[in-house]
């Protein structure tokens, strides 16, 4: 079969002709790939610099993906056994870890949109455990985790959510309460910011965290100064498209009801990230949610991989 090979660490896929697979545990699921989402995770680990990366070289590139057990049979999945992955014509996976895709959901569409939803719904239902009173800060919802964050708040029945990001136009189609664009304040004076910031997260009880860094360390100086300090503030940090790392100021721990969760493969079980996904497709199909894509056929991998993250690249087998 054809397939997308990581020979070393670091090193870009290749396309390769190698064995097709073969189901041989109980648990094993043969399944025909059809379409694979290329997230920053995807390629994070598959070249093996992910935190859960744990892996040996060669080995076949992509995380997730949808597949074919039989001709009316799909399912997602997110991890394959062994050195396979998803940028194959095949690849074996735990039967376990795969949801069905419910027949209203296209295929490219369940491949796009599992990652960034699943964010979204893990940090809000399994971390920050939302309710009804709840005030959503999306820090970084100008890209398709981020924007579909915005929806997903909604959806499950955030009072306010509030859009944070760098991309006017994009901000105001996600559609929150309020947005605030960080790119008219590039070229002034950081109090400022923090102020108008404060002035408006002063209600704020969740924050979802796709950004770190700088961004972070903003927000937490506004949510010192302006917040509330009546409710508790919960932050879930889910990416670290600014920096891998930010200073926490201490009197914001001290000062206010402040919890710092992370949300991802880890802090989160296989099946709370199984129904994660499971919810995610009931909620597409529910509220027609789409997401923007752009498609590649697996001999243009390398494309795919230097394409921009949104609209999100997939890969058609």
């Amino acid at each position: 079969m054809k397939a997308a090979v990581v020979k070393q660490q670091g090193m870009l896929p290749v396309i390769e002709t190698i064995d097709n697979p073969t189901a041989i545990a109980e648990d094993d699921l043969l399944l025909t790939v059809k379409a694979s989402a290329l997230t920053m995770v995807s390629k994070c680990f598959s070249l093996g610099s992910h935190y859960s990366s744990h892996d040996t070289f060669p080995k076949i590139a992509g995380m997730e993906g949808v597949g074919e057990a039989t001709i009316d049979e799909r399912f997602y999945f997110n991890g394959s056994k062994g050195a396979y992955g998803a940028l194959a014509e095949q690849t074996l996976v735990d039967k376990h870890r795969t949801v069905k895709v419910p027949t209203e959901l296209d295929t490219i569409t369940a491949a796009a949109i599992a990652n960034p939803g699943m964010s979204s719904y893990a940090a809000l239902v399994h971390r920050a455990k939302i309710t009804e009173n709840d005030v959503v800060l999306v820090n970084g919802a100008t890209g398709t985790a981020g924007t579909l964050a915005v929806k997903m708040a909604y959806a499950l029945g955030a009072k306010k959510v509030i859009a944070l990001g760098r991309n006017k136009e994009a901000l105001k189609l996600a559609g929150a309460d309020v947005d605030l664009s960080t790119s008219d304040y590039q070229d002034k004076d950081q109090s400022q910011y923090i102020a108008d910031l404060g002035d408006i997260i002063s209600d704020v009880t969740v924050v979802l965290d796709y950004l770190w860094g700088k961004p972070a360390e903003q927000i937490m100086q506004a949510l010192y100064q302006f917040s509330n300090r009546r409710s508790e503030i919960r932050y879930v940090q889910i990416g670290t498209l600014a920096s891998p790392t930010m200073n926490i100021p201490g009197a914001l721990l001290r000062s206010t009801k402040f919890t710092l969760l992370g949300s991802g493969m880890g802090s989160l079980g296989a099946k709370e990230l199984v129904s994660s996904i499971q919810q995610v497709f009931a909620l597409a199909v529910q509220n027609k949610w789409t997401v923007p894509t752009v498609s590649f056929d697996l001999d243009h991998v390398q494309d795919a991989w230097d394409a921009p993250s949104h609209p999100r690249p997939i890969i058609i087998i």
